[in-house]
């Protein structure tokens, strides 16, 4: 990682870990927690399922972190970031601490705090597949198919 990425890397850790405890120290019980990132304000927020305000951070570095993947699709790098950050051990240990009701999710979610992407769901009774996952057995199954086929010639 660059020096900016891990800045804003840890900076988004310490973030999250301030809204979680926030949330253990209120005694707050949540089905759900959502993320919102303003790149024209620096702005990197969690809030709780009632949409309050757990924990915001200015971060310098994701303007020149946006720069940099202004090549990557719509979102797809910030979600990818995310979810590196909160399968961080430190976030991992201290979102699975929380008082929650299952699944819970984290959310990344829009300035209109709709849904943009589920970063992460945690549940004790399912199993949850990334979008990913399909997209990756897909091709699998096509290349399967086709060195399948590359032997009926």
């Amino acid at each position: 990682m660059k020096d900016s990425e891990l800045t804003l890397f840890s900076a988004m850790c310490g973030t999250f870990c301030t809204a979680v405890e926030k949330a253990r120290t209120e005694a707050m019980t949540l089905t759900d927690m959502y993320v919102q990132v303003k790149y024209d304000e620096q702005l990197f927020s969690v809030f709780d399922d009632a949409e309050t305000l757990l924990a915001q951070s200015t971060i310098e570095a994701l303007d020149e972190w946006r720069e940099a993947n202004d090549n990557e699709p719509s979102n797809a790098a910030l979600i990818a970031l995310l979810r590196e950050v909160l399968a961080q051990d430190e976030v991992n240990k201290s979102l699975h601490s929380l008082d929650v009701i299952h699944p819970f999710s984290v959310v990344l979610v829009d300035n209109d705090m709709e849904p943009v992407a589920d970063l992460i769901t945690l549940d004790d009774e399912n199993v949850y597949l990334q979008d990913d996952f399909w997209e990756k057995m897909d091709k699998e199954l096509d290349d399967f198919f086709e060195e399948l086929m590359a032997d009926t010639k």
